[in-house]
């Protein structure tokens, strides 16, 4: 009867190339599918995750799922990871490449649809509390807020002794704060 935290629906990371790839292929030559081809490969996806623990784990409460990780990359003056291969160059995202930011929007969207009844969708991410960076992420979150697509934002929190001051954490969780969303300290260590 422990209640369980879903991590990560989306995240450049962890989702091989052949997901993005013409018929689902292992060949590094295969063409990429496109952004119609997708979203419906991100909505089938997040629909049969949900019902599949719903049918295997009746009995486990989901309380919250972090529906998207790491999207924000503020080494690139968008903001976004660049698009590509992480499994060629680390920290690109082959959402990025396929479906561009909406991904993010997506995400949220397909969760609310098939996420258990009263699960919280969280953004999470690292480095939430630098300047440029919590910028980025707050203005993601100001939009999924505005469309009622987010609950809440995951602060990883991987802190050393002398970084982030107390002052940089504070000051990104009161601009998180000012959009009326729930922050947890996600990945605190």
């Amino acid at each position: 009867n422990i209640p369980v935290r879903g991590h990560t629906l989306v995240w450049h990371s962890q989702t091989p190339d052949w997901f993005f790839r013409e018929n689902y292929s292992k060949d590094a030559s295969a063409e990429w599918v496109s952004k119609e081809v997708m979203l419906e490969r991100l909505e089938n996806y997040i629909k049969n995750l949900m019902a599949l623990i719903e049918e295997t784990y009746p009995t486990v409460e989901f309380y919250a799922w972090d529906v998207v990780n790491e999207a924000v990359d503020p080494n690139t003056r968008t903001g976004m990871r660049n698009p590509g291969s992480n499994n060629v160059t680390s920290g690109n995202s082959l959402w990025m490449q396929t479906v561009g930011e909406d991904f993010i929007e997506k995400a949220f969207e397909y969760a609310r649809k098939y996420a258990p009844k009263g699960c919280k969708l969280f953004y999470n991410d690292y480095n939430e509390y630098e300047d440029v960076k919590s910028t980025f992420i707050y203005n993601i979150l100001k939009n999924l807020k505005e469309k009622d697509l987010v609950d809440g934002m995951g602060m990883q929190s991987h802190w050393t002794m002398d970084y982030p001051s107390v002052s940089m954490f504070e000051n990104s969780m009161r601009k998180y704060d000012t959009l009326g969303i729930e922050i947890q300290l996600t990945e605190l260590d």
